[in-house]
């Protein structure tokens, strides 16, 4: 792209770009660490797995030296993200995309309306009794009292309202001492059962929360949605602009929108951010001896000059400067996946992607007075929980995960499903829970203190 062959020109370099599709991508990437002909740098691999074929070299020492502008990109939080949980060392240089906000709690603003609510719900107590009367008065206006889901899909997006800050179904968190562990060892799940079983008892849950999937990547989710049955979802921010969209072709006054999150009965809330950096692309041990000069490169990616490039592209062609800032042209800012195609944040690629660039984009370069309601919506959705985010714990890729979570983690996702609707008790769950620890789950959480203690620093 012209992007790219502008970058090469300022960086004097030229690089062999080999693609591959992302179907059977790892298999792919194991074939060629078995050949003779491996490249200089491998993105979106397992890195785990690089570490273990021995197939990729620390950069620590090389980023200190040569990459000044890329740890500058760097923030304390996402050092657990960057570095190995086998040695603590970084291997691989990131993707970053500068743009905190993801998700939102969401609700139907005209279902409260229709049941004749006139303040969206903040307390748990509100809450509850905005979903019972979801439950209770065909909220939806369809004539069948009985087919509302007051809260749909799966129930991990309630547990930060109990002080559990996790941002999946794996639970990896920090206890109050900031020690590494998971949700089930906090005294607060208990709570966070007690209700979750009080509100399937009263049909209040999705009854399909088990597999419906999660909320980070859930299409079932937005079927329902669609299907004009869900009254709340916690879920990506954008879900409020498509399901009012559709909604809308046949109600006009139908609207999904984001609100502050759950605050659950002893006043805590809260919603994960977006996780900044995703590491993207590692050295192998063939480029060891261009390691200088391939940080050096990158070192300018993160540069200002180099941000600029990757997040705006090239002035007069891509954007253009109005107030000494720059702003995109179309057709590169009507959508991400024009931008992309011009180059412009090529996320397999290692860059950081700026937070005004994103959202020119995702507004399709108008102003907020100019967009469409539920564009708007879209947009309020994302800061609406501002002041309640978290930046989630990462799931720690030890030996013990990799070789025991297969058996061991599906075990207490079905024994969990199975205590929320009442198939066993509270007590029951933590008794079959316990028996898990001693074939696998204890040396996952030792191993996951352990190496916590070494990237957290």
């Amino acid at each position: 792209t012209p992007i790219f062959d502008e970058l090469m020109k300022r960086t004097n370099t030229e690089i062999d770009f080999r693609w591959y599709p992302t179907d059977q991508y790892q298999d792919k990437v194991t074939v060629t660490l078995a050949s003779d002909d491996i490249p200089d740098m491998i993105a979106n691999a397992s890195i785990p797995t690089l570490i273990d074929e021995g197939a990729i070299i620390p950069l620590d020492d090389l980023l200190e030296e040569h990459g000044p502008n890329i740890l500058a990109n760097l923030q304390e939080d996402d050092y657990p993200y960057m570095r190995a949980a086998i040695d603590g060392n970084i291997y691989a240089v990131p993707f970053i995309l500068d743009f905190p906000p993801a998700y939102a709690m969401q609700i139907r603003k005209d279902w409260l309306d229709n049941v004749g609510i006139s303040e969206v719900p903040e307390t748990w107590d509100e809450w509850k009794a905005a979903w019972k009367a979801f439950k209770e008065q065909d909220a939806n206006g369809d004539g069948d009292p009985t087919n509302e889901i007051p809260y749909a899909g799966d129930i991990y997006g309630l547990l930060p309202a109990f002080g559990i800050n996790v941002s999946n179904k794996i639970g990896f968190t920090t206890d109050a001492d900031g020690n590494y562990t998971i949700m089930y060892e906090l005294p607060e799940f208990r709570t966070f059962l007690e209700e979750m079983r009080e509100l399937y008892k009263e049909g209040i849950l999705d009854k399909e929360f088990a597999t419906r999937g999660t909320y980070i990547d859930n299409p079932e989710l937005e079927k329902v949605c669609d299907a004009n049955l869900a009254g709340s979802v916690m879920t990506w921010a954008a879900n409020t602009r498509r399901t009012t969209e559709v909604l809308q072709e046949l109600d006009e006054n139908a609207a999904m929108i984001g609100v502050k999150p759950v605050q659950g009965p002893d006043g805590k809330q809260g919603i994960p951010s977006r996780v900044r950096v995703t590491p993207t692309a590692a050295i192998t041990v063939a480029g060891e001896d261009k390691a200088e000069d391939i940080i050096k490169f990158f070192n300018y990616v993160f540069s200002e000059e180099g941000i600029k490039l990757m997040s705006y592209g090239i002035e007069g062609e891509h954007h253009e400067m109005v107030d000494s800032e720059p702003m995109l042209k179309s057709p590169y800012v009507d959508s991400f996946e024009n931008a992309r195609e011009a180059g412009l944040n090529f996320t397999p690629f290692p860059h950081l992607f700026a937070e005004e660039a994103f959202l020119q984009i995702m507004m399709g370069g108008q102003k907020y007075d100019e967009i469409p309601d539920a564009m708007k919506y879209f947009h309020d959705a994302l800061y609406v929980g501002e002041d309640y985010f978290f930046t989630p714990t990462p799931t720690l890729n030890t030996e013990a995960y990799t070789e025991k979570q297969g058996e061991i983690l599906p075990k207490i996702e079905s024994l969990l499903a199975q205590c929320v609707t009442g198939e066993i008790s509270i007590d029951d769950f933590y008794a079959e829970y316990e028996k898990l620890k001693p074939v696998g789950l204890q040396d996952i959480l030792d191993q996951g203190a352990e190496a916590w203690s070494k990237i957290s620093k």
